[in-house]
């Protein structure tokens, strides 16, 4: 693990000397326009990993499996899949979308945001190229 300012950020298939990209969970909650936190469930199949506002990938594309942190009307946490190409160099933020929610699906996991990682970009500018937009879709 790395040790950044207060908090641990856990490296997820993420190579030894390379850009990285990021996928942040926590504190983007808006009850007015029903998006609600995430929290990370499985990434790329994997359940071994400690819960944290912040995850590091090696771009590319992962599979998530995300639960909503407001529950369902009998508590329980309802998980979603979201697969993201993650591009060098960039935070996606996630949340949990109950704006429209229907009879077998109370949520949508959505990307709400993304930035990019300043750090990153500064040292790994010479092999950056072009980046394309980023892609979310629920399948796996």
């Amino acid at each position: 693990m790395l040790a950044m300012s207060c908090m641990t950020v856990p490296f997820l298939a993420v190579a030894a000397d390379g850009p990285w990209s990021e996928i942040s969970v926590g504190g983007r909650a808006d009850a007015q326009r029903a998006q609600y936190d995430v929290m990370v469930v499985s990434i790329d199949g994997s359940m071994d990993f400690p819960d944290q506002p912040v995850y590091r990938f090696a771009p590319g594309r992962h599979g998530l499996l995300l639960g909503s942190l407001k529950r369902g009307p009998s508590g329980e946490m309802i998980a979603q899949s979201l697969s993201v190409e993650m591009q060098p160099c960039t935070r996606y933020v996630l949340a949990a979308d109950h704006s429209h929610p229907e009879p077998n699906r109370s949520w949508e996991p959505r990307m709400v945001g993304t930035e990019p990682i300043a750090k990153c970009m500064k040292k790994y500018a010479g092999q950056l190229s072009s980046t394309t937009a980023p892609v979310a879709s629920n399948a796996p």
